[in-house]
């Protein structure tokens, strides 16, 4: 599984849930409180289901990597 890398918005770190595959955005929004999904702006653009990037980053360590789907690596 790959770790998502983080846009900076207003000097925090976030990332879009829609960026992941189906099954993994599933699992973090299974996991996730839905009061910490939030709709941003950037650049302009509406950035719809962000959340912070510790969350995900806790989600990915705790949930991602313990569950039985293989890692991918990208050389």
């Amino acid at each position: 599984m790959t770790k998502l890398v983080p846009i900076i918005i207003g000097g925090s770190r976030w990332i879009q849930i829609s960026q992941l595959s189906a099954a993994q955005a599933r699992s973090l929004k299974s996991w996730l409180p839905s009061h910490r999904l939030k709709n941003l702006t950037f650049n302009g653009i509406l950035l719809k289901d962000c959340v912070d990037f510790s969350s995900y980053e806790y989600w990915f360590k705790t949930h991602a990597l313990t569950s039985n789907t293989p890692l991918v690596h990208d050389f």
